[in-house]
């Protein structure tokens, strides 16, 4: 029966080889005639060659790495170049996933295999095989090494209130709190044009004062026109419709009791608006910067001077060093008390500022100490003198970190200023509205600073680790050397979660 069947074997084989069978056999049998495939005579891996380039394994090279803007790609030559592959990480096999990464793909968040074991050849590659894109998601913060510039909190300071101000709050005259930390109500305006005076700067807004100042500026013009031959004031800042701080220039002038007198001649014409904006004032002093320019200073800003110290509502004028010691030469020997007033201050080289006292009936207002009745051209002038001497070479600039990690100052909050001052804000039928930032208090912008410095520099000393902003790993060391009260901190815990996803464990090199 044996003999039989073999027999009946090759008769049927035979049948096979012959060109006019039909083709009704069975498929499954066609890989009987199949030739056999070769074989990879080092590792013993069968071949399969692509039945569209025949000798594509005799020749075949192992993809390369394309990284393009954020993209791993790996490109095949025997595929068509707009093929692109689905976004994420092909799924691979236990070798891809603990091969290391190439040195190109450092910035990825995963690693795709290409070596192979020592004397392999590379298999040959269909032309079927999509090319692999790996996404990469940089971490804020660490995305590179050249961190941007870190962005602080802002906050609404009492300036950006009382700077908005349009018009006085419809109240009693009050000056409410003392110069430099207070506001005003029931403000009227200084006329932009009077018989011995012109407004100054009017863009700014700041011809506003308490009733007494405005009566006291207008009384000294015309009385220095009168009395002392002087054409006419040019009258500076005052205040703004309600007081308080000014969003540029000076501290102080926020109760409308200050007021800004140039020391340049009022010219013999109406001013035009441009002319007020552009025009500069005269400096007082001269090359030196330490004594006064006898060409533009004479006996007449000294008598001008000296008639706004003679009203006994003044209580203080402030110039430059300079012009005081110019006054005390000046000054008669048996007329010096009004010297007293005049006080030594920064600035005030090309105007003087002159300040009264709180009004009477109002306990609202914090008064400033009398003078002392010293004339003040001794020792103090000289020591003053001493502070606003020139550096004879160009100062250094204040060094700031280099991460920008110091924070910025914190403005004057309205929460600084006296109760009332809310009031005025929000009183008349232009009240200016107060959000619940603006009331933050000092203790509560000093911490929101404090925490915001801490994030950044948490941040910069990540990015100042080797390797940090372009590579995850990197990113992870840098988390990881984050002292214990940084690294548990609830503003940093999003960016050190996301830098817990480590890259697989690259192969051992040995």
């Amino acid at each position: 029966m044996l003999a039989v069947f073999c027999a009946m074997a090759m008769v049927g084989a035979s049948l096979l080889q012959s060109p006019g069978v039909p083709l009704s056999v069975p498929e499954f049998i066609e890989p009987l005639r199949a030739d056999p495939q070769p074989v990879d005579v080092s590792s013993g891996v069968p071949v399969s060659p692509d039945p569209a380039h025949p000798d594509a394994g005799k020749h075949h090279t192992l993809p390369d790495f394309v990284p393009r803007n954020g993209l791993l790609t790996i490109s095949n030559s025997n595929s068509s170049s707009d093929e692109s592959g689905p976004q994420g990480e092909e799924p691979g096999s236990a070798a891809q996933a603990q091969s290391p990464a190439p040195a190109d793909a450092a910035a990825t968040t995963g690693s795709v295999a290409t070596d192979h074991p020592a004397g392999a050849k590379p298999a040959a590659s269909s032309s079927t095989a999509r090319p692999v894109a790996i996404k990469v998601e940089p971490i804020p913060g660490t995305e590179s090494a050249a961190a941007k510039k870190p962005v602080w909190p802002k906050f609404i300071g009492a300036k950006n209130l009382f700077g908005a101000a349009k018009a006085p709050a419809p109240l009693e005259a009050r000056a409410i709190g003392s110069y430099s930390r207070g506001c005003l109500s029931g403000a009227v305006p200084l006329p932009i044009d009077g018989p011995a005076w012109q407004e100054m700067r009017l863009s700014r807004n700041r011809n506003w004062g308490h009733p007494k100042l405005i009566d006291l500026v207008q009384r000294f013009a015309k009385d220095a026109q009168k009395l002392d031959g002087w054409p006419g004031l040019l009258v500076g800042d005052i205040a703004q419709p309600r007081g308080g701080p000014m969003i540029t220039g000076h501290a102080s002038h926020q109760i409308g009791l200050d007021a800004d007198i140039w020391l340049t001649p009022m010219p013999d014409r109406r001013l035009s608006t441009k002319e007020r904006e552009e025009l500069q004032a005269t400096s007082m002093l001269d090359s030196t910067g330490l004594a006064v320019d006898p060409a533009v200073f004479s006996e007449k800003q000294v008598a001008l001077i000296k008639r706004a110290a003679s009203y006994p509502e003044v209580e203080r004028i402030f110039v430059h060093p300079a012009i005081k010691k110019a006054l005390c030469k000046a000054a008669d020997a048996t007329d010096r008390k009004w010297l007293g007033k005049v006080r030594p201050w920064f600035g005030h080289y090309y105007h003087f500022h002159m300040r009264i006292k709180c009004p009477d009936g109002f306990g609202g207002c914090a008064p400033q100490p009398p003078p002392t009745g010293d004339d003040g051209c001794g020792k103090e002038v000289d020591q003053w003198l001493a502070k606003v001497v020139p550096s004879k070479v160009p100062l250094e600039p204040v060094p700031q970190p280099a991460d920008g990690t110091k924070p910025p100052k914190a403005p004057l909050m309205l929460a600084e200023l006296p109760k009332e001052c809310q009031a005025v804000l929000a009183s008349g039928p232009d009240p200016v509205p107060v959000p619940r930032e603006a009331l933050l208090t000092p203790i509560q912008v000093k911490k929101t600073l404090a925490k915001a410095a801490a994030v950044h520099s948490a941040l910069a000393s990540a990015a100042a680790v080797p390797g940090s902003g372009t590579s995850t790993s990197a990113t992870v060391s840098a988390a990881k050397a984050l002292p214990a009260h940084l690294a548990n901190s609830p503003a940093l815990r999003p960016h050190l979660h996301k830098a817990a996803t480590q890259d697989p464990k690259p192969a051992d090199p040995k």
